[in-house]
């Protein structure tokens, strides 16, 4: 925590503003788009990305993203990005993919749409990248997800929980974390198991981020003697949620549950515990199962807070995997300093997922062989998935995170407790033959060991 105190001495002076744009969550009003369902196609009915290969040469595999990283409060999550080079420049170290070494490229959008749609067309049309990796942001990558979808370009792992991005399902669209409407459903049981017969009081963003999850939470809890009393609702450019806090007591709840970002959520907090003095349990969605949300509400207040997580945290350097990372970090850190966090972490779990995706491709790489291997993992282990379940694909499921733990705020840090439960749709499946020459590729995932680079 210190080493993101350091690392941007000015985040205090902005941080409310972070409401508007924080970019783990579903930002703004929802847009009605429908998808293109199945797989998509050619005029002539063949599959997108067959014979594609587009960024691709003998020695070099572009790769691009869009992400703040400067001009905006959401440029502290433009670490997410570095974590993400960082892992490719470890592969790049020891070779590359196939003799290929991987060109990722950051287009900074300040997380702002028109510049979005600038950085994603120079990064499409002018330089022919291969694929887009972890968009980040619901009004940011809602501005391009249809333009990459039209032009064939895979789009890979977003970085967001609405279900839109995977429902209908589309080829060359994949989404790198759980959706809201799964994660409220693991939190209703929570709740239901750990205070049966409580009168739930609901504080939620009014967008699809707050309607997704309540509709989980609802399914959640059916069948208990839980009862949802109260709901109260805020605006996105809203940071101060003392008033719908103050309401939640005024009905009596005996449990919140708080499907909100960071700056309203520890809001929340800390007008029950210093203001009403409310020592009301408090159950918030995994946006909020971070740094920033400790430092926002005070570790003094935030003690006690549960959350659920859907992978391993920078807080757990006993993990293996996550010691890797930590090494990896050290020795390819870009653009940022200080120890490794979880926004890092989390960008580099997203780069091991694409780099066995480019190993599992073959060597005749393709956006069409790219994309078979992105819909065929079974049983894949990443490096930080110590008891966290396997990657698991198929053409009909393009999520690659399904399963949760709940976390608790304990000393300042977000630590986890009990069982994994898993939401996971693919569950019958045969893993995919490796391609001749896989074998001699640096390895990804749980049982691949750091290789010492130059």
């Amino acid at each position: 925590m210190q080493a993101l105190l350091k690392r941007w001495p000015l985040f205090f002076v902005v941080v409310l503003a972070v409401g508007m744009l924080l970019v783990l969550s579903c930002g703004g009003e929802e847009k009605k788009e429908e998808g293109t369902p199945g797989a998509q196609a050619t005029a002539k009915g063949t599959p997108i990305g067959q014979g594609d290969t587009t960024g691709v040469t003998d020695t070099e595999i572009k790769l691009g993203t869009h992400y703040p990283l400067s001009g905006n409060p959401a440029a502290v999550y433009g670490t997410i990005a570095y974590g993400m080079k960082a892992f490719f420049d470890y592969i790049n170290a020891q070779g590359g993919v196939y003799g290929r070494k991987i060109n990722f490229i950051i287009g900074d959008d300040h997380y702002n749409p028109p510049d979005t749609v600038e950085v994603v067309k120079k990064l499409v049309e002018r330089d022919k990248v291969f694929a887009m990796i972890s968009g980040l942001g619901e009004e940011t990558h809602a501005s391009v997800w249809k333009y990459l979808e039209e032009k064939g370009v895979p789009d890979m792992y977003l970085s967001t929980g609405l279900d839109k991005w995977t429902n209908p399902v589309v080829r060359t669209r994949f989404a790198g974390n759980p959706d809201y409407v799964s994660e409220g459903i693991f939190l209703g049981q929570y709740i239901a198991k750990t205070y049966p017969n409580a009168k739930l009081g609901v504080l939620e963003q009014s967008d699809q981020l707050g309607q997704d999850g309540e509709k989980g939470l609802r399914a959640g809890i059916e069948g208990s003697d839980v009862e949802i009393t109260a709901v109260e609702k805020y605006e996105v450019v809203q940071s101060d949620v003392s008033a719908q806090t103050q309401r939640l007591k005024n009905d009596g709840v005996d449990v919140i549950a708080v499907f909100a970002i960071p700056p309203q959520a520890a809001s929340l907090v800390k007008t029950a515990r210093e203001t009403l003095n409310w020592d009301v349990p408090i159950v918030v969605s995994a946006i909020n199962c971070s740094d920033i949300f400790i430092l926002l509400a005070s570790a003094e207040d935030a003690e006690g807070v549960i959350s659920s997580v859907f992978g391993r945290q920078a807080y757990e350097p006993e993990i293996p995997g996550v010691q890797k990372y930590m090494k990896i970090w050290d020795k390819f850190h870009y653009g940022a300093t200080g120890d490794l966090t979880n926004f890092e972490l989390y960008g580099m779990s997203i780069a091991e997922a694409t780099v066995w995706d480019l190993e599992m491709a073959g060597k005749d790489l393709t956006r069409g062989s790219f994309l078979d291997a992105a819909e065929s993992m079974c049983k894949v282990a990443p490096s930080t998935g110590d008891g966290f379940g396997t990657w698991n694909t198929s053409p009909t499921d393009h999520r690659i995170n399904e399963t949760f733990i709940i976390n608790v705020v304990k000393d300042g840090k977000w630590l986890p407790v009990g069982e994994t439960t898993s939401f996971e749709s693919t569950t019958d499946c045969t893993p995919m033959e490796p391609p001749e020459g896989f074998e001699d590729q640096p390895k990804v995932g749980k049982d691949a060991p750091y290789v010492e680079t130059p």
